[in-house]
């Protein structure tokens, strides 16, 4: 077994170059794939080549997720000199590998989660260049993201959560909205270019080569300029004007890459928590957080903001549950977590620093909106009022309590992220959740359990599939897992799924 060089250490991972022509043709999956016509899509674990795995999966670990976070601040002072730097255009979707191979079916995949898909335009097109610039064999890091410079939505730009709601929904007109933008290169025709990050423009003048720089090209190189360090700063401020997401910088003597996105603060008010374990302990696991529309009478119509559950301490998590237990007041309406947790609401008092990344207005064309609620303090109680619109802080997490602000002086004021923040005419919608399909199977001590549920109000994934698998013996008793769905066809296919996965000999339905 050879050793392949990743960075700056070796670890044991076979050199792929070695073994691709002795890889068989089937190395995914295909009972895992949802098929329609030629595209397909796998959730995940439909990689079956484990040495190509282990490589994306290196790669994503060693170079991808060493990329360190900048904020704008720092650009100023940390970008100061006359050095030529690389500033790319950051775009906003999913992070897939693309494995190609002459005469095979090439197909996009994730690391190390093993979500497939393969049979779309953007994979065609690029297949299309490598076998026009000779290639025989690639490995490459791209960006699966959508182009929404068609079509009538309007959209500034769509966010993973809307690349992955495309991928599983039933358009091919959406399907082919589908892009990939080259981003690396990690093995190709024998080469392993892993270790080829201190000098990066040699990489991306290959993927220019390549794949051209055609950025309307269904598979493309990425967009990116070589400027001075003291340009990166007014580099990254067009970006964003301009509809970015961010930027990605690299220095071109040596393997340090940074990414920037905007940053903002918001001061908000905290309407409710979900409470549970945690790392051995109980406490706080999230928070519903609003915003205060100006000119309340009687009645304080709050926005539900952002749910924020990172950046808590697993101190403030516990103190936190004791500040808020005692403010607990019946809900308007049924609201969970991702695990199915109910959210608990509290009146309002505390108000929570979050920071987060950028404010998304709509994602391809679905315009965002969250719950309007009114707040009778004379009654002590809220009242749901519909849904309205009200962006979303992407990669929200929490900073501090601000104890020195209160809700009812400005404190958590919606002109934050609203220029204009007159009340809105809510449009009142169902927001109740419907059990579709509730089983429970036993086996002596070990339970397992399906439940799929359908969310009420405009949501993209209304359906959520739950599969809890309890063993008493177990070192870690109780294993919950969640599935989110955009119809019920496709809920119903998870759901047998995990039941043929999971229900050994001896399950019986109780």
């Amino acid at each position: 077994m050879k050793h392949a060089y990743s960075l700056n250490k070796r670890v044991t991972i076979p050199a792929t170059h070695d073994l691709l022509p002795t890889m068989h043709p089937n190395m995914i999956d295909h009972s895992k794939l949802t098929l329609r016509g030629r595209y397909g899509i796998a959730t995940g674990s439909a990689v079956t080549d484990h040495v190509l795995m282990a490589v994306a999966t290196d790669f994503e670990n060693q170079v991808m997720r060493k990329i360190l976070a900048l904020s704008p601040a720092e650009l100023a002072t940390r970008f100061a000199g006359g050095d030529p730097v690389l500033v790319a255009h950051k775009y906003d979707g999913e992070g897939v590998f693309v494995y190609f191979q002459q005469g095979q079916e090439p197909f996009a995949f994730s690391a190390p989660g093993g979500r497939v898909r393969l049979g779309f335009k953007a994979l065609d097109a690029l297949a299309t260049k490598l076998q026009a610039g000779g290639v025989q064999r690639a490995l490459l890091r791209c960006e699966l993201y959508l182009d929404t410079t068609r079509g009538a939505d309007g959209a500034r730009r769509s966010g993973v959560s809307e690349v992955i709601r495309v991928s599983f929904g039933n358009s091919d007109e959406d399907i082919a909205r589908l892009k990939l933008a080259l981003l690396d290169i990690v093995m190709l025709d024998g080469k392993d270019l892993r270790a080829q990050q201190a000098d990066f423009k040699t990489t991306l003048d290959k993927l220019r080569e390549l794949f051209g720089t055609d950025t309307n090209a269904a598979a493309h190189a990425q967009a990116a300029e070589v400027v001075p360090e003291s340009g990166v700063a007014a580099a990254f401020a067009h970006a964003v004007e301009t509809g970015g997401e961010g930027v990605i910088i690299r220095r071109l003597t040596r393997a340090e890459t940074f990414k920037v996105k905007p940053h903002r603060s918001v001061d908000a008010l905290v309407m409710g928590f979900v409470e549970g374990e945690f790392e051995g302990q109980y406490g706080v696991t999230s928070l519903l957080t609003g915003l205060i529309y100006p000119g309340a009478q009687v009645e304080s119509l709050v926005q539900t903001f952002a749910r924020v559950g990172s950046g808590l301490t697993d101190a403030e998590r516990v103190a936190l549950l004791d500040k808020l237990r005692p403010l607990k007041v019946e809900a308007p309406l049924a609201m969970t977590d991702s695990s199915g947790r109910a959210v608990q609401f509290v009146r309002p008092k505390l108000i929570a620093e979050i920071h987060g990344e950028d404010l998304i207005s709509a994602e391809g064309g679905r315009e965002q909106r969250t719950q309007l609620i009114g707040w009778d303090d004379s009654q002590g109680s809220y009242r749901f009022l519909g849904l309205t619109p009200c962006p979303r802080l992407s990669f929200a997490r929490f900073e501090k309590l601000r104890e020195d602000k209160e809700w009812k002086s400005g404190g958590a004021r919606i002109e934050q992220i609203l220029e204009r923040a007159e009340p809105p005419t809510p449009a009142p919608t169902s927001a109740s959740t419907e059990i579709v399909r509730r089983e429970v199977y036993a086996k002596g001590e070990m339970l397992r359990k399906l439940v799929v549920v359908r969310k009420g109000g405009d949501v993209p994934f209304p359906y959520l599939v739950y599969w809890t698998d309890f063993s008493a013996k177990r070192a870690e008793p109780l294993k919950i897992t969640t599935d989110i769905a955009a119809n019920e066809t496709r809920a119903m296919a998870i759901a047998e799924q995990l039941l043929a996965e999971n229900l050994t000999k001896g399950f019986a339905r109780v």
